[in-house]
């Protein structure tokens, strides 16, 4: 492959991928691996859910923690900080909410899976709108729409779940947790490919 055509390939790659700026690979693939989790136990134990719930709860604790860590580091870019700000802030507020109450009971059900639903629905609504703002300043791809839009999905679906299909919304909910886990790995482990080709070039 000649190096116009690596370029090229690069090029392209940077167009299609999510918006991930600043990320650390690590990071990316500690998510992966945790989406892959709860997307299994999901699918293996369709009837636990009350501990659904609160690992759904507490990855988007984890993940939106991290990403209120780099916001403050100001490693993302300006034009998408405001809007990257409010999803963490979101995401950690509903988080919170839904792991305290698991400790000390102050909601009743099922108050915990629409506060996560919509949790994640604004989420997704919110990268949506940044994708919508930014993507001609920062040059985003269509591929930076994928997390923003699985994540209302992901909202839809939980609401869902409470309808006479639930148990097939819940399989639905099973098997996007495992893509997008595997789709994360798959991230991780090109985030640390250019990790290690960058000092040797």
């Amino acid at each position: 492959m000649t190096d116009h055509t690596t370029e090229m390939a690069k090029s392209a790659l940077r167009q299609v991928r999510p918006w991930r700026a600043g990320m650390p690979w690590w990071v990316i693939l500690l998510e992966g691996l945790i989406a892959l989790g709860i997307g299994i136990y999901v699918l293996m134990a369709p009837n636990a859910g009350n501990s659904i719930v609160l690992l759904l709860a507490l990855y988007l604790l984890v993940a939106h923690v991290e990403r209120a860590i780099i916001g403050f580091r100001s490693r993302i870019p300006a034009a998408i900080l405001a809007e990257r700000m409010l999803r963490a802030g979101i995401g950690v507020t509903v988080g919170l909410i839904i792991v305290v109450d698991a400790l000390i009971p102050f909601i009743n059900p099922p108050a915990p899976l629409v506060i996560l639903s919509l949790g994640w629905l604004l989420i997704g609504a919110i990268g949506i709108w940044e994708w919508v703002s930014a993507r001609a300043e920062l040059g985003l791809g269509l591929g930076a729409l994928v997390f923003p839009v699985v994540s209302a999905l992901f909202g839809l679906l939980m609401l869902a779940s409470r309808l006479a299909l639930g148990p097939l919304v819940l399989q639905s909910l099973a098997i996007v947790g495992i893509v997008a886990g595997i789709a994360l790995l798959g991230y991780a482990f090109m985030l640390y490919r250019n990790a290690q080709a960058a000092p040797q070039a």
